[in-house]
Formats: structure tokens, C-alpha cells, sequence
């Protein structure tokens, strides 16, 4: 068995750090038509309906093409985990959200 110590203290006031991570990468949903893959349509008349995706998490990048949102923003600038892009064709709309509600 391997022991990991967490550092519970620490000089940095962690208010100031989400401070900062919502200026630079805002909290944001995107609500979008997702694509989808059909085993048995019988017909072209037998097609799912809309089916709006709604994705939460941290802006990345917003561009003519995409937007991208991580589920996480890794410490000491090392980037990101779970990046969602998607296609700005298919999206409905992007609201940002406010973490302190």
C-alpha cells in the first residue's frame, strides 16, 4: 500500500484561485443537437426527434468552429482533462453560469 500525504494548508487563499479560474475559463452550458446512429429505422419517416445535449463545464476555447469545455483545469498551467469540442453548427445556445449562486 502506497501512503499519499495531502497538503491541507497552504498560503494561497483558494477563493483568489477560483477567482481567477472564472476569469480565464468562465463556467459555461452549452445546450446542442447531438448526432445519433439507428439500428432498426424501418423508414426515412421514422426518425428520432430533436435531442438537445446539455454540456457543463469550464470555456476553453469559442471559435467559429467549435466551442471547447473541460471538466477540469489541471494545477500549475498543466492543462486540462476531458475536453468536450463541439461542432458550433449544432449549438443551440452557450450561457455562462455563475459559481457563486
Amino acid at each position: 500500500m502506497r501512503v499519499v500525504k495531502i497538503d491541507q494548508g497552504g498560503d494561497q487563499d483558494p477563493q483568489i484561485e477560483l477567482d481567477r479560474i472564472q476569469l480565464e475559463h468562465p463556467t459555461v452550458l452549452v445546450v446542442w443537437r447531438d448526432a445519433f446512429f439507428d439500428f432498426d429505422q424501418s423508414d426515412a419517416e421514422d426518425i428520432r426527434p430533436d435531442y438537445l445535449v446539455h454540456t457543463v463545464g469550464f470555456l476553453v476555447a469559442e471559435g467559429p468552429r467549435f466551442v471547447s469545455l473541460a471538466q477540469e483545469i489541471l494545477p500549475d498551467g498543466d492543462g486540462f482533462r476531458a475536453v468536450t469540442h463541439i461542432p458550433m453548427s449544432i449549438v443551440e445556445r452557450v450561457e455562462r453560469l455563475d459559481v457563486r449562486a
